[in-house]
């Protein structure tokens, strides 16, 4: 963003941000919302007609606010990390880091062609996920390649693959996603150790998954 802020809106989504410890740089809100009890700062009053004006959302709910983004931040490495090649669609982006965060995946990868992660739609379709898992800017390939020297397997989602049932997640994995129409790029699939896929039960039936929806299903497969 021009002014390195992003835009939170509704009170869950706001209100996890302000308990991550964001920097807050301004504040909106109706006189029907209430502010979390024990915070200091208090959001400047504006009329539902006024906050409708300034908000990214059809039907605003009662806050609004501007927060600076972080400055990249490292975590700890797990043995599970996502990474997504060309993930563009921001509701997508935004359902994979709430999916990390259930799974506590702390570590995603992104391609430099992702949806930017703090675009208001994307921000929004966290629900709030996103104060606690930053994805990370990445040359992708390079970043893979560094992650298998250390001993990672590299896997790309595909429709034809390894089983995940058969997958041994024990093993340190990079989980690799790619673009919602074309999957993962050529240089991506180079680097890879393999293919991972989740079968399909019914002949004939769906074509494919949503990219949002593979990650949940192989996170679980994962994880639990």
């Amino acid at each position: 963003m021009k002014e390195n802020s992003f835009i939170a809106e509704t009170p869950k989504v706001v209100e996890e941000f302000l308990r991550a410890g964001f920097i807050l740089k301004s504040w909106y809100a109706t006189t029907d919302y209430q502010p979390p009890s024990g915070t200091k700062v208090r959001p400047e009053e504006v009329s539902s007609k006024d906050l409708k004006s300034i908000s990214r959302l059809e039907s605003p709910n009662g806050t609004l606010a501007v927060f600076e983004i972080p400055k990249p931040f490292q975590t700890d490495t797990q043995n599970l990390i996502i990474a997504l090649d060309g993930v563009r669609d921001p509701g997508n982006m935004g359902t994979i880091i709430r999916m990390a965060d259930w799974f506590n995946v702390d570590k995603v990868l992104l391609s430099e062609d992702c949806v930017d992660i703090w675009n208001p739609k994307v921000v929004q379709s966290t629900m709030g996920s996103l104060a606690r898992v930053i994805p990370e800017i990445t040359d992708l390939p390079v970043a893979l390649s560094e992650l298998k020297n250390e001993g990672f397997e590299v896997r790309i989602a595909d429709m034809d693959g390894t089983p995940s049932s058969e997958m041994d997640w024990n093993n340190p994995t990079v989980i690799v996603m790619g673009n919602e129409a074309n999957g993962p790029r050529e240089n991506v699939c180079k680097v890879a150790d393999g293919k991972v896929t989740i079968p399909k039960l019914r002949e004939g039936g769906a074509e494919s998954l949503n990219v949002a929806m593979a990650t949940g299903i192989l996170l679980a497969q994962a994880k639990l």
